[in-house]
């Protein structure tokens, strides 16, 4: 089963919070009182999405986080990417390959290593395919597409459901 830390449930909260409040700057105490995550791990991961440009800080007495960008502009992969690293189906579906040895030691024979790096690909494309105003499923933060299903996506003991209305 694919699932996500705790740590991408808490940026989703956090985000969604910030897509919902597009207009305002909101303090991670804020949210973290709001929604009982732990305020230090909120930090953490707000200044890790500061960096990967998703959100900006403000600072001072009445600063916080604000998204970067409009909420359609933000997918889940780049989300995912920010805070867990690149997405990794199995470990030689990766695009790196260690000291210049392989992540594994059958994958110069493997018979799946292709289709998994198709299966990869294509979880990626899906992941870069949801935007972060689909999940908030707030028109405020993504400006209502016509034509457009649904996608909702719920947050259940460190597990992504996703689905198409």
């Amino acid at each position: 089963m694919l699932a996500l830390t705790k740590k991408t449930d808490y940026a989703l909260i956090a985000l969604a919070e910030l897509a919902k409040r597009a207009e305002a700057v909101v303090s991670a105490r804020e949210i973290s009182k709001r929604y009982g995550v732990p305020l230090a791990l909120l930090t953490n991961i707000l200044k890790g999405l500061n960096r990967a440009g998703i959100v900006k800080s403000e600072r001072g007495a009445y600063g916080g986080y604000r998204l970067a960008r409009p909420a359609e502009c933000v997918n889940l992969n780049e989300l995912i990417t920010a805070i867990e690293g690149p997405f990794q189906f199995v470990r030689c579906a990766t695009s790196e390959v260690e000291h210049g040895q392989h992540n594994c030691e059958l994958e110069p024979s493997c018979p799946i290593r292709l289709p998994a790096h198709r299966i990869r690909d294509r979880l990626t494309r899906l992941l870069e395919g949801v935007t972060l105003a689909e999940l908030v499923g707030a028109e405020e933060a993504s400006g209502s597409q016509k034509g457009v299903a649904p996608v909702m996506v719920t947050l259940k003991s460190n597990r992504i459901a996703h689905s198409t209305s």
